[in-house]
């Protein structure tokens, strides 16, 4: 059991050696080559193995961040501690503080040996008072006798530890080593922990096993509801802690027990594993017996479960193989944080139900920077998302909670966002027929005019610009002012937004188009003249009063696509991402340095001291697709430094060290989804087209080496990539089609 901790796991991954074939230029074609020669990692599933890593290695300093979660409920570990959990989330069950660990009572001695060591220390770290951490077991008079931690690792849903527990007693010897494997179920709400124990003592260790449970509150949780009071807690039992809304039961697989605990004894000098299971439930459900034998097919189900879903990911994503493994590395772990955010519970809106991260509710501008891997993962997931949106109401809402009662807190972004969700979707899919499905009284394509109308009518100026108002929490909740009325940003986004329902529109001979047309033309120009620095490369923001005002935010760098951009104006807004401005050791700062009015250490995501990390990743894409190779690589590589030090990727993180705010509780962001389409649609080039053609123009760079990427789904097609320093190959189907210099496109006419 748990062999797993006993040594450092090591994985070994193979690089594909150098192919040299004819040159044939950039005409796809069939041919009899077999499939690519790629090795075996590059066609490896995802695997909890391959995902985990060491508690020492994470940058997440509070433990409760480390969170296990397999598809419908999460809990989170307690550093210091062998058995330790706090933190439920099984919605409507949300009790952020409770805690939970087994304790031994070591019945010959009497001897209580329990697992408080992080509680000790918290109250240290709090108060100055009580026994320090490092004095337990021999320093102070009535202090709780302790396990000691001495190994932790995670793995996707799972956690391992090992511990040991070493005390004499008037001469008595209580010595045993302590494994302990927890897993989150799959189809239940549960979290099951399986602990070993190793009696080193040449007397059996009998023991009292009982579970320490606490919580200040509990209550049931739906999100926009007006909230029920919540009871008293008590403990009823040894096992159940309970109110008025909610009680948490702890079952084991042991078969004897008492008011106190469960009994159990390990023979002398031998090994024994007893498992237990933690049961959150409303208070009005039936409580499970204190007796479960089948905890341990519980929990294969619930590995079987994880590994199904790593596979499934496995097998519709693209997988990669390069010479570079801190890129391989965060691929890996961008797909993971991905999937860490979905869930599939029967009482959510929607299911899935792809969350913003940690957070149970799904926001349209963070689902927008993984919506490409999303239209290959999961293509009904992302339009049921959408239509999620729609439901909510488009125009009102950016936030919709799992029970889909969404509040009124609306971001500007939100329409961009969701034109570029649902332009992924059709790029991906070629589902036109969506826009003319119809939901909530109309249909898609008449949900886009209408925000499209909404805007111009709420934040119209008579010269095209959008003033959307005072308030910077509407666009980036900057602490500094700046950042709002005519936000260059977002009136520049709001031209393509309003280009393509024009482009629809005249394809459905819609009598609005024109109109589109006319107010894309007219914000166009006004950008140019009223807001356009020729000086300093830069788009600036405009107040009622004509103050100008220049944010350096990479915000603007999500208009670096637009269309009415001329190739001067791109130029000189990308001759900014430089390590004077933007770039930072550990990706880029969301703020450009020189601008001393507006950065700010603290507020990373949009404030100045680093990244909401989808956006570093998006840039590059965003450059690659551009032309611009060289630059998006040395933006890439910075972030994937964060591969060895993040089991999955937070919301935020600092630029100049690896480390995300403390005061911030996400850990998890889909929006992390936005690597893997950096790394599929920058490094290896895939440009697929509504119109089901397909453009293959991969970047090489030395630190790739040989790369290759296998399995990128099309339109019923699988695509492979192989580069080497002087040439890539495509593949359609396993079948060699082109090979082709870099720079000279391969393309995949529409069928």
């Amino acid at each position: 059991m748990i062999q797993k901790l006993d040594h450092v796991l090591s994985v070994t991954l193979l690089v594909i050696s150098s192919l040299v074939l004819p040159r044939v230029g950039a005409v796809a074609q069939d041919s009899v080559m077999p499939g690519p020669r790629v090795s075996g990692a590059s066609a490896q599933a995802l695997t909890p193995e391959s995902l985990g890593m060491a508690r020492t290695s994470m940058a997440l300093i509070s433990d409760r961040t480390v969170r296990l979660f397999n598809g419908r409920g999460s809990v989170s570990i307690r550093d210091k501690s062998v058995t330790g959990l706090q933190t439920l989330i099984f919605p409507p069950i949300e009790v952020r503080d409770y805690h939970f660990a087994l304790t031994f009572r070591e019945r010959t001695s009497k001897v209580l040996i329990q697992d408080v060591v992080p509680d000790v220390y918290e109250y240290a770290v709090r108060t100055g008072k009580g026994p320090h951490p490092l004095g337990l077991n021999f320093q102070t008079a009535g202090a709780p006798f302790v396990m000691l931690l001495q190994q932790a690792y995670w793995e996707p849903a799972t956690y391992y530890r090992i511990g040991t527990f070493h005390k004499e007693f008037s001469g008595y010897w209580v010595s045993f080593g302590i494994k302990t494997k927890t897993i989150v179920s799959a189809e239940a709400d549960e979290i099951y922990v399986e602990v070993e124990l190793t009696n080193r003592e040449n007397a059996p260790l009998a023991l009292t096993v009982t579970p320490e449970q606490s919580a200040p509150e509990m209550a049931l949780s739906y999100p926009n509801e007006k909230p029920k009071p919540a009871g008293p807690i008590t403990h009823p039992d040894a096992f159940t802690l309970a109110n008025n809304q909610i009680k948490v039961t702890v079952v084991s697989d042991l078969p004897k027990h008492t008011p106190e605990g469960w009994l159990w004894e390990i023979p002398a000098r031998g090994k024994q594993v007893a498992r237990f299971a933690i049961v959150p439930q409303a208070a009005e459900a039936r409580a499970p017996q204190f007796y479960a034998p089948d905890i341990t097919p519980r929990m294969e189900r619930a590995d079987q479960a994880l590994r199904a879903r790593l596979r499934w990911a496995s097998g519709n994503l693209p997988r990669i193989s390069t010479a570079d493994k801190k890129l391989d590395g965060l691929y890996d772990r961008c797909i993971l944080s991905v999937l860490e955010s979905r869930w599939e519970r029967e009482n959510f809106v929607v299911k899935p139900f792809y969350a913003v991260g940690t957070w149970t509710f799904t926001i349209p501008w963070d689902t927008s920077y993984a919506s490409e891997v999303l239209a290959i993962l999961d293509p009904e997931g992302l339009r049921e998302a959408f239509l999620t949106y729609i439901r909510a109401g488009l125009l009102k809402s950016s936030w919709v909670p799992w029970n889909g009662k969404a509040n009124q807190y609306w971001y500007a972004q939100n329409p961009f966002a969701e034109m570029s969700i649902l332009l992924d979707y059709l790029r991906q899919t070629g589902d036109l027929a969506f826009l003319d499905h119809t939901e909530e009284g109309a249909t898609v394509f008449e949900w886009m005019k209408r925000m499209g109308r909404e805007m111009v009518k709420r934040y119209g100026r008579p010269n095209g610009l959008l003033d959307f108002g005072a308030g910077s929490e509407k666009m980036l909740e900057l602490r500094t002012d700046g950042y709002q009325h005519v936000v260059a940003a977002s009136n520049g986004m709001a031209v393509e937004y309003f280009r393509q329902v024009a482009e629809w529109g005249r394809a459905r001979s819609d009598p609005e188009a024109a109109q589109f047309d006319q107010w894309a033309d007219q914000l166009e120009k006004s950008m140019n003249e009223k807001l356009w620095d020729g000086r300093a490369g830069w788009f600036d923001n405009l107040y009622p009063d004509g103050g100008r005002h220049q944010v350096g935010s990479y915000h603007l760098f999500d208009i670096l696509d637009a269309r009415f951009l001329s190739e001067a104006q791109r130029r000189r807004l990308i001759s900014h991402l430089t390590e004077a401005e933007f770039l930072g050791p550990y990706g880029m700062y969301s703020i450009s340095k020189s601008d001393r009015v507006h950065w700010d250490l603290e507020d990373v995501d949009w404030g100045g001291g680093g990244q909401y990390t989808g956006m570093p990743l998006r840039i590059a894409e965003s450059l690659y697709r551009l032309g611009y190779p060289e630059l998006a690589w040395n933006i890439l590589s910075r972030c994937t430094r964060w591969s060895g030090s993040f089991p999955y990727i937070p919301q935020e993180m600092f630029a100049d060290f690896l480390r995300s705010p403390e005061v911030v509780e996400m850990p998890l962001e889909i929006a992390a989804g936005s690597g893997v389409q950096a790394i599929v649609f920058g490094v290896f080039g895939f440009r697929p087209q509504i119109d089901g053609s397909l453009d293959v123009s991969p970047s090489h760079h030395r630190e790739l080496g040989n790369a290759s990427l296998t399995g990128y789904l099309f339109r019923g097609h699988s695509y492979d990539v192989v580069m080497d320093p002087w040439q890539f190959q495509v593949f359609r189907d396993g079948k060699l089609l082109a090979d082709s210099p870099y720079g000279r496109p391969v393309r995949f006419p529409q069928p």
